[in-house]
């Protein structure tokens, strides 16, 4: 089986006290639009610790993996372009950065996220079905055969006893 080179990228939804926390775009294509947490992950880098870096990198907290919300596959530029979403939860309170890429960020309600110009439709669904009442993600659960945590696997089923 060959490899296939593809973009790989991560989103953070936290949600928090019924809010979701989102950031600004400074600068580029996207620039004063909002949207979750995101970034590319980097060569070598696994996308659990790219999704908690960025968190960290964008808006100043401290994050843990929940579970795995979304995967959204397309083509960009003729090759696979992979986006996978994780539901995180911070470890503190009041997260707020700013840098060079994000100019701001912030906790919104349901009622809020209609009023927002978004990066697209696919960030503004992810944040409507996490403050809807819909917020389902996949757990990781620890491979049999790799117990040193070096993939992860997540799936909806669940591993049997009562498997020959």
């Amino acid at each position: 089986m060959g490899s296939t080179i593809c973009d790989l990228g991560v989103a953070a939804r936290v949600v928090q006290n019924g809010e979701i926390l989102l950031v600004k775009e400074a600068r580029g294509p996207h620039q004063n639009l909002w949207g979750l947490p995101k970034g590319s992950v980097d060569s070598g880098e696994h996308p659990e610790s790219a999704v908690i870096r960025e968190l960290q990198e964008e808006t100043g907290a401290d994050g843990t993996i929940i579970g795995l919300a979304a995967l959204r596959s397309t083509l960009y530029k003729g090759a696979p372009a992979i986006f996978l979403c994780f539901d995180l939860m911070v470890n503190s309170q009041t997260p707020s950065a700013t840098n060079d890429e994000i100019s701001e960020s912030g906790w919104f309600s349901l009622d809020e996220l209609k009023t927002l110009d978004w990066i697209s439709d696919t960030m503004h669904n992810l944040a409507i079905g996490a403050l809807s009442g819909s917020r389902m993600s996949l757990q990781s659960s620890t491979p049999l055969s790799k117990p040193d945590g070096s993939y992860f696997v997540y799936s909806v089923n669940k591993y049997s006893e009562n498997v020959a």
